[in-house]
């Protein structure tokens, strides 16, 4: 039997892979030098497969038709030819099952030059592949007049079809986020990254753009980090995650994993506007070009376009928001601010001419400002979405920092808890927009927006951001020229702007000292109460799911309502232990240890009540038997109803559904009985789906945290029965847990526990070191 091309050409594939293999072990090869090494070695290789008399040409398109592949990318070639179907596909066998062979990603097609004009003319994906056609071997005619056909479809249709590439890079866009904010980007195909650098140089070549000044430093700052996370993995990966964030820098020789971080936002910030200003063009290209002849011959004939006034010296002109012929940049403080909130309200682009003359002409000190100034700012974060263009097109013209100067120290400031989806600066005006969603109404909307905008400006410095943030909010308000109460209220409202999230899902709302707490932080101000729920909302939104739930706006709610109605003077009675559900449960099964009840609860979560009559029966059980059936507790309640202690749990089921109360109940009485053993079942599960621990757990007790119970905080790394054990070292104390509230923060727990002696009493000093001392044990 007569050998298949590959196995003809076994000493040839297998060596290309070990070639590309040696050229990664050399460490010091890097960032262009190594994208040019590789280009030269597939280069080489794939010549070698190209019958030298044959109407053929091998061409290169993608990252190594552009001279940039990647460690670990496939191959994109095509073979052009001028033969017949059998002929072309013997000669197509001799080159692809080599590669194949070898081990390499192949992404390939066979075309004559005819079908690939056609293709071009009719499917902007291949013409914008084809693009970047690069000749390897065989034809050289061939391959120039391929190139040829390609480029003269792509110059003669980049107009008319730009609003086509538009939409399919906005559906790319709503799957991958942009690289400018993302805390975890993907390199290629999130908004401003590698592929739409490829598309900004094709819009280029259609004559659509010029490309700023510095665009190709982005792309190889891309192109090089996209090169570590390859060699990192050591597979195709786009990903670029946080835990390999300090080899990689290391690799490229940056400082450090934030720097990096921030150098990768920014570059994709800088591709995205140019991207954004070339879709810009195209569209006034389309409007300004009449489709036909005709058309243009009825056109009436004028000297200047239509211009719509926007605001005093502020006008609208194809698409654009310009500056009117009798605007003074240089005498006019508050033009800029004008500008932009015109630009905003309008959903208009500001030109390019413009920020330009803002920039050149404009006062780079804009003093104390007016009211007009401050009006047009609030104008500005109140618009909603087109907000984030204009603020960003301030940025890149080097504008915002005039605004706020403030802002350079957290532009592309990578955030350091996995809860956070953004930036720290993408993250603050997310939290400006949120603002407009969250169900709180407030007397003065414009210190809400404030306050979202400046909230975390202290991130990145020394000390704790709050305390920093709210001098700085301080600091940037006076300069802003608002009242001294206005900063007073804001400065508030910043430094304890994580006070409401964190006592709610923390502390037991039903303790009065909880609230009493809360007011000793903010003061006797409802406005302050009002600003800072609207703010914890908007926060908790822009944050992430991690931060934001139906169940956390609930128990947040359910702490303003408590605080603003002991500011009235009003009475706070507590919830209503006995509700329906809860009536249910304690008079169910009366002669048995114990009963429970299934109900609904915010959002994705479920109630669920126990009633325990028996103290055989422990709360650590409980825990117990849910770990195991992967129901995760979100918050425990303990209330003693007449020498019954009802168990109230708002829990979550982490697959599928909620399992059964029968099933549960007959779970947690085969471990009363001692036929169910917790501890070595959920050792098994924990050994099969537990990570490693990433950080040691700590023990803190909050002094004078509550009135009659001592309250204990435990921070460790979440795992399978983490909870039954935390419980069942407290009980084994010989102490009674009153209440705990149970809060996830990604791979994090923060657990609460209300803790009382005999005599419903808070701990004395010798319980305290016992329930220390065992829960120390846990760790060791």
């Amino acid at each position: 039997m007569a050998p298949t091309p590959s196995e003809g050409l076994t000493k040839v594939g297998p060596s290309i892979r070990e070639a590309r293999d040696r050229l990664l072990a050399n460490s010091h090869l890097v960032g262009r030098e190594l994208r040019r090494r590789l280009t030269e070695l597939y280069d080489g290789w794939l010549t070698e497969l190209v019958p030298p008399d044959r109407p053929v040409a091998l061409v290169a398109v993608g990252g190594l038709g552009r001279e940039e592949p990647a460690p670990h990318s496939d191959l994109d070639l095509v073979l052009l030819h001028d033969l017949g179907r059998s002929q072309v596909a013997e000669v197509a066998d001799a080159i692809w099952y080599p590669v194949w062979d070898s081990g390499l990603g192949l992404d390939h097609s066979v075309r004559t030059v005819r079908e690939t004009a056609t293709l071009a003319a009719s499917d902007i994906k291949v013409s914008l592949g084809m693009l970047d056609l690069r000749f390897i071997a065989g034809s050289a005619d061939i391959a120039a007049e391929a190139r040829g056909r390609v480029a003269e479809a792509w110059r003669v249709n980049a107009a008319t079809r730009a609003a086509e590439l538009q939409l399919m890079i906005r559906e790319r866009a709503d799957l991958f986020g942009q690289v400018a904010y993302l805390l975890q980007p993907d390199l290629k195909q999130s908004y401003g990254g590698l592929r739409d650098a490829t598309i900004l140089r094709a819009l280029a070549r259609a004559q659509l753009i010029d490309v700023r000044r510095g665009l190709d430093d982005a792309v190889n700052l891309l192109l090089d980090v996209r090169g570590e996370v390859h060699r990192h993995a050591g597979k195709r990966n786009d990903l670029l995650l946080a835990q390999d964030r300090p080899a990689i820098a290391d690799a490229l020789g940056i400082d450090s994993a934030t720097q990096l971080l921030r150098e990768v936002n920014s570059a994709g910030r800088a591709i995205a506007y140019a991207l954004d200003t070339a879709f810009r063009r195209a569209a006034r290209r389309r409007a300004e070009e009449p489709a036909s002849l005709r058309e243009r011959l009825r056109r009436p004939s004028r000297v200047g376009s239509l211009r719509r006034g926007l605001a005093k010296d502020v006008v609208a002109q194809n698409g654009e928001v310009v500056l009117a012929r009798s605007a003074s940049p240089a005498s006019d403080v508050g033009l800029l601010l004008r500008v932009a909130r015109a630009a905003a309200n309008a959903d208009l682009p500001i030109s390019t001419f413009t920020l330009d003359r803002l920039r050149i002409e404009g006062p780079a000190d804009l003093g104390v400002w007016s009211e007009e100034m401050r009006r047009d700012l609030d104008a500005l974060l109140a618009a909603g979405a087109p907000m984030l263009a204009v603020w960003d097109s301030l940025d890149q013209h080097g504008l915002l920092e005039r605004l706020l100067p403030e802002w350079r120290h957290v532009r592309s400031l990578p955030q350091h808890n996995a809860v956070h989806v953004f930036t720290v600066d993408r993250h603050l005006l997310q939290t400006v927009l949120e603002t407009d969603v969250v169900d709180v109404q407030s007397s003065r909307p414009d210190l809400v927006r404030i306050s979202a905008l400046l909230h975390d400006l202290g991130k990145g410095q020394p000390g704790d951001h709050s305390v920093v943030g709210a001098r700085i909010a301080g600091a940037v308000m006076a300069r802003m020229g608002f009242s001294e109460r206005d900063r007073e209220v804001v400065q508030r409202v910043v430094l304890h702007h994580l006070l409401l999230s964190t006592t709610a899902q923390r502390r037991d709302l039903s303790d009065p000292r909880t609230v009493e707490q809360v007011i000793d932080s903010l003061g006797p101000s409802p406005l302050v109460v009002d600003l800072l729920h609207a703010l914890t909302l908007a926060d908790g939104r822009a944050t992430g799911p991690g931060a934001h739930s139906p169940w956390k706006t609930a128990l947040q709610v359910e702490l303003v309502t408590r605080v603003k109605a002991t500011m009235a003077g009003e009475i706070v009675e507590d919830l209503d232990v006995i509700d329906d559900l809860a009536g249910h449960v304690l008079g169910a099964a009366p002669d048995e240890p114990f009963a429970m009840v299934i109900g609904r609860a915010p959002g994705a979560y479920q109630q669920l009540l126990v009633a325990i009559r028996d103290e055989r029966v422990r709360v650590s059980s409980v825990a117990g038997v849910l770990a195991l059936r992967s129901v995760t507790i979100q918050r425990a309640r303990l209330t003693d109803v007449d020498g019954t202690l009802l168990l109230d749990l708002i829990v979550e089921p982490q697959f599928g559904s909620m399992p059964a109360a029968v099933e549960l109940t007959e779970q947690l009485r085969r471990a009363t009985d001692g036929a169910l053993d917790l501890t070595e079942r959920l050792a098994q599960k924990a050994a099969a789906y537990d990570k490693p621990r990433s950080r040691p757990m700590t023990v803190r007790w909050a002094e004078g945290a509550a009135t009659d119970a001592s309250v204990v905080e435990v921070l460790a790394s979440d795992r399978t029965a983490l909870l039954f054990q935390l419980l069942q070292a407290i009980e084994d104390a010989g102490v009674r847990v009153r209440a705990a509230v149970i809060e996830s923060y990604g791979p994090t727990v923060v657990d609460a526990f209300y803790l009382q002696g005999d005599g419903a009493r808070p701990l004395n000093a010798d319980e305290r070191l016992c329930v220390q001392r065992r829960l120390a044990g846990l760790d060791s």
